[in-house]
């Protein structure tokens, strides 16, 4: 069967999922939180199945109520969806054209590059700097009579930089009749939002996910943050109920009981990480500053370190070109990382009696 020569040109985007859970790994490399939802998150599903409402279509109501709150909005200004994913697809599909341009710095989210590809619009990718700081200059040069979308990841995945506030405002006042598409999937990590400037303007969305701090990844909950009559737009295009049951419960939950992901949060951001970069700069190892849960780290033997911390029981992220030579690997627990980087200790020691 013939598809749309859109799709036939793509890329498949493959993650490399399989096989993570046949061991008990340390699952450093998909920036997921490394420790199980809050008790509260578990009780709230458990008690939700004893029920036997699975055999009900999902209510979003109460739900949207919180989202708000959480976010600071009106409940009009959320729309949940499953997995951010759905966010970026509804998002693009609603403001691209076949032919239009998007503009997004490289690398970025490969799922934001496809969703695009497959509507038939052209991605124009400025690359982010040699530190891996936002190309502010190059994408505002890059804004043509074609552009109908500007999207900024923040922090960007995989380089864990960010855009700054005054960076994101200048380009939302700059190109007022161009919508500017800000994914904050780690805001929770780097506690820095759009969310404020929808006031201001309104060509701005923002979407954000709950797979992160809120360790939800295998319920798929995110949201899109909008002005109201933008998103009821959207949410046209949604899939009816396609946020399922749990995942409206598990997010409720973690909404009322966000002190545990929280701790994490703060764990991860305040002793984790810095006890990794202390690690990396005694040893001269190159890296990027990060405003999120992981770190870009640059080798000289991508494919050999990432196999060795696989025999050693934990997984990181080789990346893909502009980055080929460096790997991703996600922050966890101060007690995580410590093995972590013993690991990696064995691993200098190992590879420079090689040398």
């Amino acid at each position: 069967m013939k598809v749309r020569p859109a799709v036939a040109a793509m890329e498949q985007y493959h993650p490399p999922l399989e096989g993570r859970t046949e061991r008990d790994y340390l699952l450093l490399d998909f920036s997921e939180s490394t420790q199980p939802p809050s008790p509260a998150v578990t009780a709230a599903l458990q008690a939700y199945l004893a029920t036997g409402k699975v055999r009900m279509y999902p209510a979003e109501g109460p739900l949207r109520e919180k989202l708000a709150a959480y976010v600071g909005v009106q409940p009009g200004q959320v729309l949940p969806t499953n997995g951010s994913d759905s966010a970026i697809q509804l998002i693009l599909h609603a403001l691209l054209e076949p032919g239009d341009e998007m503009i997004m710095a490289k690398p970025g989210f490969f799922v934001i590059l496809s969703t695009a590809l497959s509507i038939g619009a052209k991605a124009i990718s400025p690359l982010y700097k040699a530190d891996m700081s936002f190309p502010f200059d190059d994408v505002q040069a890059a804004v043509t009579s074609k552009t109908r979308l500007i999207v900024i990841v923040s922090p960007n995945n995989p380089t864990g930089t960010s855009a700054s506030q005054e960076q994101i405002e200048a380009i939302l006042k700059q190109n007022s009749k161009i919508p500017v598409y800000v994914d904050e999937a780690y805001y929770e990590f780097s506690g820095q939002t759009a969310v404020p400037l929808l006031a201001k303007y309104d060509n701005l969305v923002i979407s954000r996910t709950f797979s992160k701090a809120m360790a939800m990844a295998g319920l798929r909950f995110g949201y899109a943050v909008g002005r109201a009559d933008f998103i009821a737009q959207i949410e046209k295009l949604r899939i009816p109920y396609d946020v399922n049951a749990l995942a409206v419960v598990g997010a409720e939950a973690s909404l009322d009981h966000p002190a545990p992901w929280q701790a994490y949060v703060r764990e991860v951001m305040q002793d984790a990480k810095p006890m990794v970069e202390r690690f990396l700069r005694e040893h001269g190892i190159p890296f990027f500053p990060s405003d999120a849960n992981f770190l870009l780290v640059r080798s000289q033997d991508v494919g050999g370190i990432a196999a060795y911390f696989k025999s050693r029981d934990i997984l990181v992220r080789p990346q893909r070109p502009p980055v080929g030579d460096c790997f991703r690997v996600s922050i966890g627990t101060v007690a995580e990382m410590r093995g972590f980087l013993q690991i990696y200790a064995e691993y200098l020691q190992h590879a420079g009696a090689a040398a």
